[in-house]
């Protein structure tokens, strides 16, 4: 989902004032089981023990709520933040990069174990700062804490959504679009028209953050990288595809429409990539106009096998389901399902992880 400077909407002109629709009813439907009452979790990742989910927080249309880091345990469904405690070690990021000198916020994350063994958490961090931040988290009995140990900053004008581990101990990242803030470049019909907005950065230890050329797309938005580092999989979200990017040779290769803007990507159980968006911009620019948190939008979640190119829909609902779709993850056989804007995500039954 976009984390765009809303004052930069207003030459839209799409609609005036600000609305806000009341929550859908917290009730089961067919196929789902809403949790509700908690802050919108835009993406989402399972901790190792398969137990809890991290979750980043983003705002919300309405700007109701604070960007930051939070977890849920799955079988409780209770949600607790999860602070940072600065801590910083050699070896994660660049050296020289400082601490953040407030709290860091969360968009994009991505959840690997290093070479070392060790958890690490990378939280694309827009307040303050744009920073991808490097995270340890500590198994603490039957929970988990998270220590802030190093960054890379942006020193350029691209702006980033998502982030995805390397095995050299890097990162692959999208950028949406170049700005010198977090305000867009161009009126936001235009920005979700399918020009292309952005690209990929690379950055590897000992090497600087760099644009792979080759690599720009419309609204760069989730990431993702093959298990031995060969292709980085990313979301044209505004496009309705997801594209493969050759690392090794530094080239563009397969495209694979999936029907809806597909937003966060995730590995699921079986090596599919799961994704999940909205199916409507149209609806997207009135609600973000109009501030409208609890945005009456359809949305769709599918599965892309990746060496053939087939996508297939696992899961679809209509508008009052969810208000902005934007990650599935899979957990313990379950699908949950995020959203970028109001009060809630789903777990999906059982079945549609193992289809």
């Amino acid at each position: 989902m976009p984390r765009i400077n809303r004052t930069a909407i207003l030459a839209c002109s799409l609609l005036s004032g600000f609305a806000f629709a009341d929550a859908p009813p917290c009730t089961p439907g067919q196929g789902f089981q809403p949790v509700c009452g908690i802050a919108p979790p835009e993406d989402m990742e399972p901790t190792p023990d398969g137990r809890q989910l991290i979750m980043s927080i983003t705002p919300g249309l309405a700007g109701q709520q604070v960007s930051r880091l939070r977890i849920m345990d799955l079988q409780t469904e209770k949600v607790r933040d999860l602070p940072l405690q600065i801590a910083p070690q050699a070896g994660w990021g660049e050296a020289g990069c400082a601490a953040p000198a407030q709290a860091p916020g969360a968009h994009g994350i991505h959840l690997a174990q290093r070479a070392d063994g060790r958890q690490q958490l990378l939280v694309v961090n827009h307040s303050g700062r744009e920073a991808v931040e490097f995270v340890e988290l500590v198994a603490d009995g039957g929970d988990w804490q998270a220590f802030w140990r190093g960054c890379v900053e942006q020193k350029e004008v691209g702006r980033f959504n998502d982030v995805a581990a390397t095995p050299e101990g890097g990162f692959i990242a999208t950028v949406m679009f170049e700005s010198s803030s977090m305000a867009p470049p161009l009126p936001l019909e235009q920005l979700l028209d399918g020009r292309d907005t952005g690209y990929l950065m690379r950055w590897a230890p000992g090497q600087p953050l760099h644009k792979l050329a080759g690599s720009e797309a419309p609204f760069p938005n989730g990431v993702q990288v093959s298990a031995d580092g060969r292709h980085a999989w990313f979301a044209a979200w505004t496009a309705g595809e997801i594209r493969q990017f050759d690392l090794q040779e530094g080239r563009p290769l397969a495209r694979v429409p999936v029907g809806y803007m597909v937003d966060n990507l995730s590995w699921g159980a079986d090596g599919r990539l799961l994704g999940a968006g909205i199916d409507d911009a149209g609806a997207f620019q009135r609600c973000f106009a109009s501030h409208v948190e609890h945005c009456p939008v359809g949305f769709k979640v599918s599965a892309v096998d990746t060496q053939s190119g087939e996508n297939r829909e696992l899961f679809a609902a209509d508008e009052g389901v969810l208000a902005g779709a934007s990650v599935a993850v899979e957990a313990g056989g379950v699908l949950y399902v995020g959203s970028y804007t109001g009060d809630r995500l789903l777990r999906l039954q059982s079945t549609q992880a193992d289809e």
